[in-house]
């Protein structure tokens, strides 16, 4: 199970983030800040490494014919742990207190890579999450295209 304080955090970054029409922009952003906010001081830090997004319209049940709900749900099930600014891993005991006190994630295995997270900011290796963090925003809205094309046929 994922832990309450790292769903919480998930949802504040991306609560942030710019929309995925701009891709590089939300890779930037995802690489720039990490999921401990953006005055940690910790010598740890924990990044989204990977993101997938599924994006769907379906018709709006409240408001027909033309309403329609649209739905962004972003998910990940990999995070970067960063030993910020240091090119060595962090001390394994360090690592799993930060991970156990910040995070409450235990028995987590962690593989290491050879490239420095984004900008050489550190050594990082990569998580695993048992259950995938989810990211869900719905818009509704009016398909007026239809109703401009209903109206003048």
């Amino acid at each position: 199970m994922t832990s309450h304080r790292l769903n919480n955090a998930y949802e504040a970054l991306l609560s942030c983030a710019p929309a995925p029409l701009f891709r590089k922009a939300r890779d930037l952003y995802l690489k720039k800040y990490a999921l401990d906010g953006r005055k940690s001081d910790s010598p740890l830090r924990l990044f989204v490494a990977s993101e997938s997004l599924n994006e769907t319209i379906s018709p709006d049940p409240d408001a027909p014919p033309h309403g329609r709900i649209a739905r962004l749900e972003a998910m990940t099930d990999e995070l970067a742990l960063v030993h910020w600014q240091h090119p060595e891993p962090a001390d394994h005991n360090a690592v799993e207190r930060y991970l156990r006190d910040t995070w409450d994630l235990t028995s987590n295995p962690l593989l290491p890579c050879e490239a420095p997270w984004f900008r050489d900011s550190g050594h990082q290796q990569r998580l695993t999450l048992p259950k995938a963090l989810i990211w869900i925003r719905e818009a509704r809205y009016q398909d007026v295209e239809q109703s401009l094309n209903n109206e003048n046929p």
